[in-house]
Formats: C-alpha cells, structure tokens, sequence
C-alpha cells in the first residue's frame, strides 16, 4: 500500500486544534498506525476532520464507539500515530486504500471491519 501522499505524522495523544484546518470543513482521508512497529491500524474517511478526530474518536459521539475503546480505555491513544490527506474524493480514496491494504496483506487493518 502507498501511503507516500501522507507527509505527516502526528502522535494521537498530541492532536490538537493547531494541527487541523478546524476554520472549514476538511474533506479527507486519513490512517492510524502504531509508532514504534508502523503497522496500520485503521484507515478511514471523513468530510470534517475536526469532529472525526477531536469529537468523534475521542468523545464516542456519532458511530465509533468501538475506536473510541481502543484508544481510551485500552490505552492505544499513546501508542497511535494518524495522518491524512484532503481530497475531495475521500470515500472512494478510502475504498482504494482498503483494498490496496487488502490485497498486500490478505486482510483488512485489524481496526476496520469487513465490509
């Protein structure tokens, strides 16, 4: 899987407003992966980024009640890097992100659910 479009990458447990473009909308694509080994834990979409990773994730609103244990109460917050990359076309980069992880690994990310 190509992840050379993602510059950069943040410490979850550090994210802060300074980091995102919380003025509009950002409509992106975006990965999780573990710090010290790179694995990638979840790649996801959204159209505001700002409510995905500061709400969402973190405060259990919306549909990622699951996410929100894994980083929170199991404790992988600390261990948890994301990035992203705007694109209009979020969905469909995330549907051909997952199935270019898919093909190289013979699985989904072990965060993502089967579809």
């Amino acid at each position: 899987m190509d992840l050379s479009s993602f510059e950069k990458w943040y410490p979850l447990d550090g994210i802060a407003m300074k980091h995102l473009h919380w003025e509009r909308f950002v409509m992106c694509v975006y990965v999780f992966r573990m710090k010290s080994t790179k694995e990638v834990l979840y790649i996801g979409s959204t159209g505001n980024l700002v409510y995905r990773l500061l709400g969402q994730h973190f405060a259990g609103a919306g549909s990622s009640p699951r996410i929100q244990a894994l980083l929170l109460e199991e404790g992988f917050i600390k261990e948890t890097e994301v990035t992203w990359v705007e694109t209009p076309d979020y969905k469909l980069e995330e549907k051909r992100l997952l199935e270019s992880y898919e093909k190289e690994h013979g699985k989904l990310p072990r965060w993502n659910k089967r579809r």
